[in-house]
């Protein structure tokens, strides 16, 4: 049941002035007459200044201080009073379990101050201020910024309480409450500076890609992984928005659903059919959907248990491959946990290069000569045990391989072209060895040319072999010859008995 502000404020503050019985030098009010409280019509507004510091920021993150609470004074009766400010005190009287909150109920949760430790907490402070955070949005509530200096901001400002709030950031800051308030110092008051410790978590991503070194990546699958790094969402948070967006080239062939393995921490979950991802008891941690060539997995980080979760899922090349093949990943989460806002990072690029084996087949020393129909095996090892893939020359006397990972390879020729020797001896060939930077060049396959020659294989003459002929020719010309000496010598022989 709402109950009347103003009221409630008069009749429970009255206890929690503070009423000190010294001489109060040290306090400074406003000149501006309007500018009195509404608990006790008879003090003024403090202009006293102190210094609000907050330690432990990401350097270039901006933040705001948003202010709570009001400082009074009355000269007369020696009194301090607090009161919220107009914004803050709208904000209470907008939600139903506020309706009736007094200064004297703020400063009994957790002293009133958050100012250090986890973005973790239970804090009811930490409750009561987070909603505050959409307030100050939607109604254009006017902070104070603050001044940085590497790892730490400051803002010197009029006594009372605030809100910090970073501005632009990408990183997870809980809620951080600071007091610049009086204290009796003997005959003086005092007003202390508040140092807070930023209450800040990160969230982050990386991506690899697995050895894809002498391997056909259109035949065998490597293997992504993307290892994300889980913000500690303040318990009172409204958005934890936390999911990985995965965009495959056309070139790359996701392997699907079955092929992929969650880990929340070091611990597999369970990965279905339908892409619910799973914890042993049966919380759904995460969804994964494929759409097209963009897959995405959406965490409900309320059921993450660490601060890291790993996805790791398989795919190969395709026909569409080119010499850049990438797989680009990027994390969209809260950034905001107590409104609707989302960051997304840049995408982090991962590139599969891939190149080819093309081979010139050609007759004897006449590259004019080109082979069709030649027959060679490829293999990643010496031992010629891990086969990758075949070629076959055409009539240009060229076959090609392509989609083949940088590395090493080994040709053995299997089957030669018809009238010539199949080549015995094993050729490697080094693929990649060229290669540049991304960038660098247009993403056309990039092949590795070997130019392999045959030589004739010698047939008998009826075949239409020219192997034996010439040999045949010269033994009939010494038979020939021989004959020829033999004739004379018997002549000779003759001449010298008919003398």
């Amino acid at each position: 049941m709402k109950r009347n502000f103003n009221k409630i404020i008069g009749s429970v503050l009255a206890t929690f002035l503070l009423v000190f019985a010294i001489k109060v030098n040290a306090v400074t009010i406003t000149t501006d007459s309007s500018r009195v409280g509404i608990t006790d019509t008879n003090s003024t507004y403090v202009t006293n200044q102190a210094t609000l510091t907050v330690t432990g920021i990401q350097v270039g993150d901006s933040f705001k201080a948003y202010k709570l609470l009001d400082t009074f004074y009355n000269s007369t009766s020696n009194t301090v009073t607090y009161e919220f400010t107009s914004s803050f005190k709208n904000y209470l009287l907008s939600i139903e379990a506020y309706n009736d909150y007094t200064v004297d109920d703020y400063y009994k949760l957790t002293s009133g101050n958050i100012t250090s430790g986890s973005t973790k907490t239970t804090s009811t402070l930490d409750k009561l201020v987070s909603g505050y955070v959409s307030y100050i949005k939607n109604n254009n509530v006017v902070g104070t910024d603050m001044t940085q200096n590497g790892n730490t901001i400051s803002a010197t400002l009029d006594a009372g309480a605030y809100l910090v709030l970073p501005v632009s950031t990408n990183k997870v800051y809980a809620v951080m409450v600071g007091n610049l308030d009086f204290e009796a110092n003997g005959n003086d008051w005092v007003l202390n500076n508040e140092s807070i410790v930023a209450k800040v978590s990160e969230a982050g991503v990386t991506k690899t890609v697995s050895d894809t070194s002498s391997k056909n990546l259109m035949q065998e699958e490597f293997t992504y992984t993307v290892v994300g790094t889980v913000p500690q969402y303040p318990t009172n948070a409204v958005n934890k928005t936390y999911k990985f967006v995965d965009t495959f080239d056309d070139s790359i062939t996701f392997s699907g659903i079955s092929s992929v393995v969650v880990k929340d921490g070091t611990t597999n979950l369970l990965v279905d059919t339908n892409g619910n991802v799973k914890d042993t008891s049966g919380n759904v941690v995460a969804i994964i959907t494929v759409n097209g060539q963009v897959m995405t997995i959406d965490f409900n980080i309320d059921y993450v248990t660490s601060t890291t979760v790993t996805v790791s899922y398989k795919a190969k090349l395709n026909e569409q491959v080119g010499y850049f093949n990438y797989n680009r990943v990027a994390l969209t989460y809260s950034n905001s946990p107590y409104t609707n806002d989302n960051m997304t990072t840049e995408n982090i690029n991962v590139n599969v290069k891939a190149y080819g084996i093309e081979i010139f087949k050609y007759a004897g020393s006449d590259k004019n000569k080109a082979l069709a129909s030649a027959e060679f095996d490829i293999f990643a090892d010496s031992a010629l045990t891990k086969k990758v893939g075949t070629i076959v020359t055409n009539g240009d006397g060229i076959g090609k391989l392509k989609g083949l990972g940088k590395g090493t390879y080994y040709i053995r020729e299997t089957k030669a072209p018809a009238g010539y020797q199949v080549i015995k001896e094993t050729i490697e060939v080094e693929v990649g060895s060229d290669d540049v930077e991304s960038g660098a060049r247009d993403n056309t396959l990039q092949y590795e040319v070997v130019e392999i020659s045959n030589a004739a294989t010698g047939i008998l003459p009826y075949t239409g072999g020219s192997g034996l002929l010439f040999y045949s020719i010269i033994g009939i010309v010494i038979i020939g010859i021989g004959t020829v000496v033999t004739i004379k010598i018997h002549k000779k022989k003759a001449l010298n008995v008919t003398e």
